[in-house]
């Protein structure tokens, strides 16, 4: 089972977004990135490749080379490590709000669970 956060915006509309780490963040990085619409986030992920692409070129060491990959890798990392925390916040600055955090196995059941839920709170519908 996974843990799933449920949001809701002001019209009704519902969203599960898994906690913890993401792969599609950790292989596709700013793609993934501009899919959810997460321009700045996907553009400065771009802008750090290409400056890791030009390092690697300019230095041309094999040492350099290896460092560079290392330091692709560590922000691969951060991104699969924090890439739904980065959806969390853009669906809070987007005016939706927390109603439920569920385990369940997939997104669908995910919420399913999170609207049961959400109807049992005062003031959720």
């Amino acid at each position: 089972m996974k843990t799933y956060k449920i949001f809701k915006d002001p019209l009704g509309s519902v969203q599960a977004i898994k906690d913890g780490w993401s792969w599609p963040a950790f292989f596709f990085g700013a793609l993934w990135a501009l899919y959810h619409r997460m321009w700045w986030v996907g553009l400065g992920f771009l802008g750090v490749v290409t400056l890791i692409v030009f390092a690697e070129d300019a230095i041309g060491t094999e040492a350099a080379s290896g460092v560079i990959n290392v330091f692709s890798l560590i922000v691969s990392v951060g991104f699969g490590i924090g890439g739904n925390a980065l959806r969390v916040g853009q669906q809070i600055r987007k005016g939706y709000e927390e109603i439920a955090v569920v385990q369940a196995a997939n997104v669908e059941m995910a919420l399913i669970q999170g609207r049961a839920t959400a109807a049992t709170k005062p003031g959720m519908r």
